[in-house]
């Protein structure tokens, strides 16, 4: 089992069990997860980001290469190309998040970082939002990033992989080959809706993801273990997929 989107790191608008990389650990190996990949939650609030990444690649040291690590990077930042080659090449760091919701800078402003991630070989992991904004303090972005900026990004940029979280899509849409959901915001399996995800994109583009600590795990494997798929096809969405993707 591999968890796609997990966060550490203290949450400013309300109180949320578990905050913190040691906490966050044993969560999640309570339920059997065996890997994660985490950002820094302090990268979406620092007026400097690396410094957020340097925190966490500090942290994620005594767990012996359980948690891969999540890049935050301010594209308006005139060191953040810099400051991602950093995080790969001296941190290894294994995929960049941006959150223009919470940086506020245009997606257009993105596209230097989005190829540089290219060039690196990682993916750009794309939450539709951190928290449910129907439920956010007031001074949290108003509106989550939507699936159509991310699949205009996957568009634009074919040779980029993008991980879509935190949000749902239709099960039988059209999806560039680039484009991976993460299912922890998706409708329940009952109705077949993550069925029929799976069958339309292929279990390789749907990844396991609960995310910890801002929502319960129950949910997501519930939805991973009650699909009408087929025992492979489990597996690869509960963490072969990822890994790949993530050359771990």
């Amino acid at each position: 089992m591999f968890d796609i989107n997990t966060a550490t790191g203290h949450w400013p608008f309300r109180s949320i069990p578990g905050q913190g990389i040691a906490k966050l650990y044993e969560y999640l190996r309570g339920f059997g997860i065996d890997g994660a990949a985490v950002a820094n939650t302090h990268g979406l609030f620092y007026m400097n980001v690396q410094d957020a990444n340097l925190e966490l690649a500090e942290a994620m040291k005594p767990y012996d290469g359980f948690f891969a690590g999540v890049a935050s990077i301010n594209p308006a930042y005139a060191a953040a190309e810099r400051d991602l080659e950093f995080c790969v090449a001296k941190l290894g760091f294994r995929a960049l998040r941006l959150t223009p919701f919470y940086h506020n800078y245009p997606l257009e402003q993105a596209g230097g970082i989005i190829r540089l991630a290219g060039r690196l070989g990682i993916p750009v992991i794309m939450p539709n939002e951190i928290v449910n904004f129907r439920q956010k303090h007031w001074m949290e972005p108003s509106a989550p990033l939507g699936l159509n900026a991310v699949l205009e990004l996957c568009r634009t940029y074919p040779e980029v992989n993008f991980i879509f979280t935190e949000g749902a899509a239709a099960p039988d849409g059209e999806y560039p080959p680039n484009l991976y959901f993460e299912l922890s915001r998706f409708r329940s399996s009952y109705g077949g809706a993550l069925t029929g995800l799976i069958r339309n994109v292929g279990a390789d583009h749907v990844l396991f993801g609960t995310g910890a600590p801002f929502k319960s795990a129950e949910s997501s494997l519930l939805k991973l273990h009650h699909c009408d798929i087929t025992d492979d096809e489990r597996r690869m969405v509960g963490g072969i997929a990822a890994r790949k993707l993530l050359r771990l």
